[in-house]
């Protein structure tokens, strides 16, 4: 379980996507807070090579942070994310580079996912990347400035965060034929709430859940064309990776444990041919 100093709840609620920041750089001490927390992480549920650096963004005599086209302002640090491909990395690294995002929000610092509109060559440099090993999305991390800059006001309004898809079109019993309710949901439904709330990229929320003797099983619904924008990268596997990082850290505040598991099969679930079977959280008998 991760340690946070306020609920995990509240951090989810809480965090926003920012490009704006004030040119002022992090201590020595916020700096080597956030790289003790990265140190002190588990491996993540599946067990891929997953490695998170917070690196240094000179500005210089620049209003805009380095290796980003311009898209991020007045930030001087970013967090890199770090893996070597294999069967389950993406998840894996949603799950953990989404940790270390709520740890920065609980620091009052903003931060913003970048999987598009940054230079892989320059912070690959900058985080010492090795044979076999690629950055599917970065961050930056910094104090946000009060107004957003007009750039990233139009970003934000694309995005359309706020527009959050209803409990019953992501959530079902066991066959995908009939919604959840969050009353059906009972103790878990806190947990499915924060899957709910979690950022995707350009918010297609593409996890799919389907609860079943008390097991939850996780299913990836794609959006049509997405994956050809970013070959070499499974944003959308991510985005899982992210759900279920909120699920489980919900689960385990609410004192309800439980582990991720990939099963052989979708678990006898009926699902859609569009729905891809990702992953299944099992509660601890």
């Amino acid at each position: 379980m991760v340690d946070y100093p306020e609920p995990v709840t509240d951090l989810i609620r809480r965090r926003k996507s920012w490009r704006s920041y004030r040119r002022e750089p992090l201590s020595e001490e916020l700096k080597s807070s956030i790289r003790g927390f990265i140190a002190s992480l588990d491996p993540p549920p599946f067990g891929s090579s997953v490695r998170l650096e917070l690196v240094d963004a000179p500005l210089h005599d620049r209003s805009w942070t380095p290796g980003t086209y311009g898209v991020v302002r007045g930030a001087s640090h970013m967090l890199v994310g770090i893996l070597k491909p294999s069967d389950m990395a993406f998840e894996d690294f949603g799950y953990c580079f989404e940790s270390a995002i709520l740890y920065c929000t609980a620091l009052n610092l903003g931060t913003c996912w970048i999987g598009g509109t940054f230079s892989r060559d320059y912070y690959g440099r900058a985080a010492g990347i090795t044979s076999g090993e690629m950055i599917p999305v970065v961050s930056p991390v910094g104090y946000v400035t009060e107004k957003r800059s007009i750039l990233d006001s139009v970003f934000a309004l694309s995005a359309g965060s706020k527009n959050r898809r209803p409990f019953s079109d992501l959530f079902f019993k066991s066959d995908f034929s009939t919604p959840l309710d969050k009353q059906e949901a009972g103790e878990h439904a806190e947990a499915l709430e924060m899957v709910r709330l979690a950022p995707s990229a350009k918010n297609k929320q593409p996890w799919r859940v389907a609860a079943k003797n008390g097991g939850f099983h996780f299913f990836l619904s794609r959006s049509t064309g997405y994956r050809s924008l970013f070959p070499e990268v499974d944003l959308q596997r991510i985005d899982m990776g992210i759900a279920m990082f909120h699920f489980s850290s919900t689960a385990a505040s609410l004192g309800l444990a439980g582990s991720w598991k990939r099963m052989e099969s979708s678990h006898g679930i009926s699902a859609p041919k569009s729905l891809e079977y990702r992953a299944s959280w099992i509660p601890q008998l």
